[in-house]
């Protein structure tokens, strides 16, 4: 839960602003992100589409309010942060495991978890080892630009998951195919910058 910049900095401080009066720890909230997306899957599993929609949402929700109600409060922490970066990763992965679970053809889901994985993990890890290798200081990795950041992703997610609560399963997989697609190059572009 590090400070942000920019267009999403103006952004997470008016939520923060406005949901700062909450009187529960950002940490806690973080937790609540997770639980949620747990439950999010759940409903998924038993076909409850809508219902499991609905909580994902809320997940995601959280996930961005966490961090803003931190910095409005005034507990970010090196902790907050890493619970929340954490956090998204268990996030994406029941939004993951809830589309692979809502698909028949297993050649659809084993590809499907794969290319979501790469996504998922491999565009965070390379800013987070280039920072752990020293080879970027902790605000120049914060600053790596990315042709998919994690809040598109997750609005790309969330979408697929919209596909597939009003029944558009045909189009999910286009969707899922072009977040792959950026997500590996947002991989290279960010394993360019780091080695150039």
């Amino acid at each position: 839960m590090l400070k942000s910049s920019g267009l999403s900095g103006a952004f997470s401080g008016s939520i923060g602003r406005f949901f700062g009066w909450i009187p529960v720890h950002p940490n806690t909230i973080t937790l609540f992100s997770v639980l949620f997306s747990i439950a999010g899957f759940s409903l998924f599993f038993f076909s409850q589409f809508a219902s499991g929609f609905a909580f994902f949402v809320l997940a995601f929700f959280l996930d961005a309010v966490d961090g803003a109600v931190a910095r409005a409060k005034g507990l970010t922490s090196k902790k907050g942060a890493f619970l929340d970066g954490i956090s998204d990763r268990l996030v994406e992965f029941f939004v993951v495991l809830a589309l692979f679970v809502s698909t028949t053809d297993i050649q659809i889901q084993l590809l499907l978890l794969a290319i979501l994985f790469f996504g998922t993990c491999m565009t965070s890890f390379v800013k987070a080892y280039a920072e752990h290798s020293g080879i970027m200081g902790n605000e120049a990795a914060k600053k790596m630009p990315g042709l998919l950041e994690r809040a598109e992703r997750s609005i790309l997610l969330v979408l697929s998951l919209v596909l597939m609560v009003l029944g558009f399963v045909a189009w999910i997989f286009p969707l899922l195919a072009l977040i792959a697609f950026l997500s590996f190059a947002t991989f290279v572009q960010r394993v360019w910058i780091v080695t150039k």
